[in-house]
């Protein structure tokens, strides 16, 4: 992505901005201990971060940074939060092995706000009905490993995620990684963790990002995150940069390289200083300004130009745990040819730059930048995965594949195989689309060949899912602590 000489120019004035103008962090208590670390302090209240604490930092980084690059692998197939939830209990390699036999895949990625009314043709926020019944699907749907926890908006904030966390356990057993919002949630998600794994130590059911806001800021709310994640003893941080280039960052890739990379060094330099030796990765994930019309988009060349370029830097000169995923989400706010294409246009690009990955189609179901959730979507992402699944697995060779008596024989007679014994015990096994057919369009009957067709049933599809559900069976003990749990954060936030 980058030649050695560009990497060595942009990296100089990532340090360049890092040290000369710094960092502004909005909370008193981390910049007494960014100061005790060496940092300093300038007129415009910017922490100004020296080199040699980068130095001292990316020396910690590179020891763990080959099984960082292992975990990273994860997350071109499972996206990032179910990534992170297989590395933080152990369970990648045991993933790794089940995915050669059984086809898995995440769903609705970080956790949709609103939902895509197929039949309404309309958008509406998310509440308790449509979170149960998206919680459902994913339980019922054998092909879902790993389901985001949508984000309720008909109830109390501040202790939304908790609750949901409750409330998905009669639900679905697919659900993990939660962000806290809040801050003083992160203690209630720790415990929890140590609810539902048994680990005194755990705390996989925690996710989240201390997110950086341009142009290098750490906030108020994620400094109050960092603080509170080490008061926990939880001691994993995953620092985040999601920028508009054009907006936020200039519009030319090798500035907003040094803008992107500045965040997330300095970021991770700021938790370094706060928490030294912890777990301690970030996150890019790029926006490009769509000068027709002011959006911010998640397609196009530059998007995987930019993220990936940024990745190359950490993994050559600052120990790696820079994590890229092969494609945030689609831009488009509909289901249907235009995220499909945005989905395989991410995902030809990544795997263009990662040329020996196995990185399968991006697709898992959200719209809008991820603000949107479409089962529908998600039921033609499913199929476009499973095809190329189906593709990778060996081909079996065998006394039964290959029936060369029949061959011999079939072929000595001048006939076919249509309708041996041999091709009705093996005909099922042929992989066919359930949505891309190739019966006659043009037939009069109720598929024609449109992508209105193929998107009712893939409609129909995940509502049929939908009414085959049966709960999941969690043990009384964990129900019981989780219910207390959530009655103590209840009375803490004045909720009733």
């Amino acid at each position: 992505m980058l030649k050695s000489s560009a990497v060595e120019a942009l990296s100089s004035k990532v340090l360049k901005l890092l040290s000369e103008v710094g960092v502004l962090v909005e909370n008193d208590e981390m910049v007494k201990l960014c100061l005790a670390k060496g940092c300093t302090a300038g007129p415009d209240h910017r922490l100004r971060i020296p080199p040699q604490l980068i130095a001292e930092m990316v020396a910690f980084q590179q020891k763990s940074q080959k099984q960082e690059a292992r975990d990273e692998e994860l997350v071109e197939t499972c996206g990032p939060d179910w990534a992170h939830h297989l590395a933080w209990t152990g369970t990648g390699e045991k993933f790794r092995k089940t995915l050669k036999k059984k086809f898995l895949m995440q769903a609705f990625d970080c956790g949709p706000t609103t939902f895509y009314d197929y039949q309404a043709g309309k958008v509406r926020p998310v509440n308790t009905e449509v979170f149960d019944n998206m919680m459902k699907f994913a339980e019922a749907t054998p092909e879902i490993g790993y389901t985001s926890m949508w984000y309720r908006q008909d109830m109390p904030p501040q202790i939304e995620r908790i609750a949901s966390l409750r409330r998905s356990m009669d639900l679905t057993s697919k659900f993990a990684g939660i962000e806290a919002i809040y801050p003083e949630v992160i203690k209630y998600l720790k415990e929890a963790s140590v609810v539902l794994t048994g680990d005194p130590n755990s705390s996989a059911y925690l996710a989240g990002s201390e997110c950086m806001t341009m142009p290098l800021i750490l906030e108020k709310r994620s400094a109050e995150d960092i603080l509170e994640r080490k008061r926990c003893g939880v001691r994993r941080y995953h620092v985040a940069s999601m920028p508009t280039m054009g907006v936020s960052t200039p519009s030319t890739l090798a500035g907003s390289i040094v803008m992107g990379a500045a965040e997330l060094l300095g970021g991770m330099a700021v938790c370094w200083c706060v928490d030294p030796e912890s777990d301690i990765t970030a996150r890019m994930i790029t926006l490009i300004a769509d000068m027709r019309n002011g959006n911010s988009t998640t397609f196009g060349p530059y998007y995987c130009q930019y993220d990936n370029a940024v990745r190359q830097m950490f993994d050559k000169l600052w120990g790696g745990h820079c994590m890229v995923e092969v494609f945030f989400s689609p831009t488009s706010r509909k289901p249907g040819l235009q995220t499909v294409f945005e989905n395989y246009y991410g995902t030809t690009c990544r795997r263009r730059w990662d040329k020996d990955a196995d990185i399968p189609y991006a697709g898992m179901g959200t719209l809008f930048n991820g603000g949107v959730g479409s089962p529908t979507q998600f039921m033609l992402d499913m199929e476009i995965r499973k095809a190329e699944w189906a593709y990778g697995r060996p081909i079996q060779v065998n006394d039964e594949t290959l029936n060369f008596d029949e061959i011999v024989s079939v072929t000595k007679a001048h006939s076919n195989f249509f309708m041996s014994d041999h091709t009705v015990r093996h005909c099922r096994g042929m992989w066919n689309s359930e949505y891309f057919r190739s019966d006659d369009p043009y037939s009069g009957q109720a598929w024609d060949g449109s992508e209105k067709a193929i998107l009712d049933r893939c409609d129909e599809a995940w509502r049929a899912n939908l009414a085959k559900w049966q709960p999941p069976t969690f043990p009384a003990e964990q129900i019981r602590a989780i219910d207390q749990l959530v009655a103590r954060a209840k009375k803490e936030f004045g909720i009733q």
